[in-house]
């Protein structure tokens, strides 16, 4: 009798030694489990023209995607908005529109301007927010009057690219889109033109 007492003690205590490991496994476990946050970049492309360019000109808009892979695509409006999104950091956003004057073109007084920009609001992994915009210098129009002119004009498509860090700061960089002119990053911070396209107030976001 004694012993069969004691076998039953001993297999209670090996029952809870069982337990309490099974217990302090999923404690340790739900514990030790770190959600890792990544971050939500939301990158946009921005690319206009006049219409005397769609007259003169086809328009084949070259940009990185949220994978950092070149693509492509054909420009047949005068206005071109390209959203994206990632979820990691660094980046690299680069947009080129590349311009090849048609193959008959009249005499004419042709206005000739192009407005490309690249921009993101990055929402960072500790709750922090980042965004910029930068361009070319949006004010500029050049006249033409025939096809060297157009030609000539064409050729100095800017390039407008950024890197952003880890942190969701951006610098200046250059992306080789094969053929475009210079690649010097674009150099305008524009940020009357980052609040229009995400519709944003601008008392709020370019006073930082």
């Amino acid at each position: 009798m004694k012993r069969n007492i004691l076998f039953v003690l001993a297999a209670f205590l090996v029952c809870g030694l069982a337990v309490t490991l099974l217990t302090q496994c999923k404690k340790d476990k739900s514990t030790n489990d770190v959600i890792v946050k990544r971050p939500a970049v939301t990158m946009r492309y921005y690319v206009e023209v006049s219409p005397d360019v769609l007259n003169v000109a086809d328009i084949e808009i070259n940009y990185i995607d949220a994978a950092g892979a070149k693509q492509k695509e054909i420009m047949t409006s005068t206005v071109w908005n390209k959203p994206l999104t990632a979820n990691s950091l660094p980046l690299t956003e680069g947009v080129w529109a590349k311009l090849t004057p048609k193959a008959s073109i009249a005499e004419g007084d042709y206005q000739l301007q192009i407005k490309t920009a690249a921009s993101y609001i990055a929402k960072l992994a500790d709750g922090t927010e980042a965004y910029e915009a930068w361009g070319n210098d949006f004010d500029e129009v050049i006249p033409a009057e025939n096809a060297d002119e157009v030609a000539a004009w064409c050729a100095k498509s800017p390039t407008v690219a950024i890197t952003l860090n880890e942190a969701g700061n951006a610098q200046l960089t250059t992306v080789d889109f094969g053929g475009n002119a210079g690649s010097d990053g674009g150099g305008v911070l524009l940020c009357e033109l980052f609040c229009w396209i995400w519709d944003l107030d601008p008392a709020v976001y370019c006073a930082k």
